[in-house]
């Protein structure tokens, strides 16, 4: 998904609308997620959702670029630990 979002974002065009359609649907259920965490306590009241939705996607990405470019092995843990401290905030 990465690898096509990156190749088709600024493309016009049918596979582009494909990958923006699914790229949201994912984002939604994500964003949807972390609604139902907050709600079920299982987050602080006040967690910023749209904060902590960018933070985790960025991770996601960057960790598709280590991973893929740079044949970093250690870039999931840091993945992980972004990800834990998007889901730690305040």
């Amino acid at each position: 998904m990465t690898a096509a979002l990156t190749e088709y974002d600024g493309r016009p065009g049918r596979v582009r609308d494909a990958v923006a359609e699914v790229w949201s649907c994912w984002q939604e259920q994500l964003r949807a997620d972390l609604t139902a965490a907050v709600e079920n306590a299982e987050l602080p009241d006040r967690f910023d959702i749209d904060q902590a939705l960018f933070e985790i996607i960025a991770a996601g990405l960057a960790l598709n670029a280590a991973m893929q470019l740079q044949r970093d092995r250690s870039a999931a843990g840091r993945a992980r630990l972004a990800i834990e401290r998007a889901l730690s905030q305040p």
